[in-house]
């Protein structure tokens, strides 16, 4: 679980008539991927290549000062799919850019501004200077795909990542014309690459190479260092985590914080009385202000935090409201996810259920 037992054949069959179809609405054949080594493009790869064949899909992994271990696993996957990855440097360019935008601000504001306010911000946060480098990633994937006879741009955002998070740079890893994972979970990401090594076996060693490595964004030329869950710590105040799985199995082994106010989120109130009102509706609601204590206790009773005492369980749904309101600028209706959650745990391929309820650790 939380993809449900004897179907995960039917998770990837779902999803790869998904992407063939979207393919055919579109009238285009061909599609676009830039893969980081992590485990989302990973599994976007192997989904792409699938569907729609090697020929037809443009893989690009573009690097800045991108650790040797996530470009290892780029080119690795690469390999194990039997596919050529357009694999390029961009350290030149991007010092070329960052100059010349220093230069103009120097020039517009004078030196004392560039020099007492620009470079400490710089210092002081190192996501300014790594969301320009995911900007810049974007326009090079979408000329790789003009260039290799064009075609959909598709998307890495999973559903802890991009639901009420929205963890991703709007103008670069959020540039894209789908999401076809945007409804799993980071722990189901995982479970769908565990299945897809027993079915790709050639590219089964990286694919479990990279469900091991620590989830990153690789943006500030530091590894491992710039890691997702201690940005997103920094960022919330608050421990948000990914779920994770035994690798000899293929199941849940830790359930994390992002997946369990999820599915709190999506426990309706009481049908009997106001519908299907759910615990989101009332969280993320501009006209009412929570009722914290309300909130907190329903959250308590659903047994989804156990173990968890209320003053956390209290301030991970507080930073759940705020981040949500704080990313709605990021919300883009144009960008399919080739179905939804909702339909997939109807259709009895995922569950809601989480497993290991009571592990914090």
């Amino acid at each position: 679980m939380p993809i449900r037992p004897n179907c995960r054949n039917a998770l990837l069959d779902n999803r790869l008539e998904a992407i063939r179809e979207a393919h055919q609405n579109a009238g285009t054949g061909r599609a676009e991927l830039d893969v980081s080594g992590g485990i989302d493009s990973a599994v976007m790869a192997c989904l792409l290549v699938m569907a729609l064949g090697p020929e037809n899909v443009t893989l690009v992994h573009s690097r800045f000062s991108t650790s040797p271990e996530q470009t290892d696993r780029a080119r690795r996957l690469a390999q194990g799919l039997d596919f050529p990855l357009i694999d390029i440097g961009l350290g030149g360019v991007w010092e070329v850019l960052l100059a010349g935008m220093k230069d103009a601000i120097e020039k517009a504001y004078g030196p004392d501004v560039l020099d007492n306010e620009v470079m400490p911000r710089i210092a002081a946060d190192p996501t300014i200077l790594g969301s320009i480098r995911s900007c810049l990633r974007a326009p090079i994937g979408r000329g790789f795909n003009r260039l290799t006879g064009g075609g959909l741009r598709h998307g890495t955002g999973n559903e802890c990542e991009d639901r009420w998070l929205r963890f991703f740079q709007k103008g670069g890893d959020g540039e894209v014309d789908s999401n076809p994972i945007a409804m799993l979970t980071k722990g189901e990401v995982y479970q769908l690459a565990w299945f897809l090594s027993k079915r790709l076996p050639k590219a089964s060693e990286v694919l479990m190479d990279t469900i091991k490595a620590t989830p990153s964004p690789d943006l500030w030329g530091t590894g491992d260092g710039h890691n997702d869950e201690d940005e997103l710590l920094s960022w919330t105040g608050v421990p948000f985590t990914y779920s994770r799985i035994d690798t000899e199995t293929g199941e849940y082994n830790y359930v994390g914080t992002i997946e369990r106010v999820s599915r709190f989120l999506d426990l309706k109130i009481s049908p009997i009385i106001i519908g299907d009102t759910t615990n989101a509706d009332i969280l993320f609601d501009d006209n009412a202000e929570p009722h914290w204590d309300k909130l907190t206790r329903r959250a308590l009773e659903s047994g989804l935090f156990d173990g968890y005492p209320e003053i956390e369980i209290e301030a991970f749904l507080k930073a759940a409201r705020k981040t949500e309101r704080d990313t709605r600028h990021k919300l883009n209706p144009n960008c399919p996810s080739y179905g939804t959650r909702e339909g997939l745990v109807t259709a009895g391929i995922l569950t809601n259920d989480l497993p290991s309820i009571g592990e914090t650790t």
